[in-house]
C-alpha cells in the first residue's frame, strides 16, 4: 500500500476560511445599521408627521380655508392661543393625537379622503330623520374622535385640575368636570372654527 502525503491546505482554502470571518462581521455590522436606521425612522415618525407632514399649510391644502383659516380674507376660524404671550396652535396640536397610532391616523385620512367626502350631507344621518349639513359631520366625527380618547390632544398642554376659570360659572363646570371625569370637548366644542350645535343626542 502506498502511504500518501499529508494535504497541505491550498491558497484557496486559506481564503476560504479568512473571509468566513469577515462575511460574519459584515453581516452583523449590516444588521446593526439597519436597526439603527429602523429605529430612527420609528423615533423621527411622529416628529416628522406633525411638523411636516401635518402641517398648516399641507392640512388646508385641502380644508376649506374659507372654514378653517383663522386669518386671511372671509377666514370663519377663531385663533386658539398657544401661550399667554400669544402664538397661534397648529392643526396637529389639536387633532393629531400624541402617539404613534396618532400620527398613523394622518396618513389615513390622507388616503380616505375625509374632507372630500364631507363636502357631501351626511345621508345616514338624513335616512334617521335629521338634516346634517357637511360642516356639521365633520364637527361630529371629530368631537367624537375626542371623546374617545378623553380630549387627549388638548391634556397635552393644559392641566385640568390647574385651571382656574376666572367666571364663577366656568369654575364651577370644571370642579363638576373633574368630580364627573368629563373630557374637555362636552364644554368646548365650538372653541376655534365655526360654531356647531351639539348633537340632540348630546345633550340629553
Amino acid at each position: 500500500m502506498t502511504d500518501h502525503p499529508p494535504k497541505v491546505a491550498g491558497a484557496s482554502e486559506t481564503e476560504a476560511d479568512g473571509r468566513a470571518p469577515r462575511f460574519k462581521r459584515r453581516r452583523l455590522a449590516g444588521a446593526a445599521i439597519a436597526v439603527l436606521v429602523i429605529a430612527g425612522m420609528a423615533l423621527a415618525f411622529g416628529p416628522a408627521t406633525r411638523t411636516v407632514v401635518a402641517d398648516q399649510f399641507v392640512c388646508l391644502g385641502c380644508h376649506q380655508k374659507a372654514d378653517y383659516a383663522t386669518s386671511g380674507e372671509g377666514a370663519r376660524s377663531k385663533v386658539h392661543r398657544a401661550t399667554k404671550e400669544g402664538g397661534e396652535t397648529t392643526c396637529a396640536e389639536c387633532h393629531v393625537m400624541p402617539s404613534w397610532s396618532g400620527s398613523a391616523f394622518v396618513y389615513s385620512h390622507y388616503v380616505a379622503g375625509t374632507d372630500l367626502f364631507g363636502h357631501f350631507p351626511d345621508r345616514r344621518a338624513q335616512r334617521h330623520g335629521a338634516a346634517v349639513t357637511p360642516t356639521a359631520a365633520k364637527a361630529y366625527r371629530v368631537r367624537d374622535r375626542l371623546v374617545e380618547y378623553d380630549s387627549n390632544t388638548c391634556r397635552t398642554c393644559h392641566i385640568e385640575s390647574e385651571i382656574k376659570p376666572k367666571r364663577k360659572r366656568g369654575r364651577n363646570a370644571h370642579k363638576n368636570a373633574l368630580v364627573k371625569k368629563e373630557t374637555c370637548i362636552l364644554c368646548h366644542y365650538n372653541l376655534v372654527h365655526i360654531e356647531v350645535p351639539l348633537r340632540e343626542e348630546s345633550q340629553e
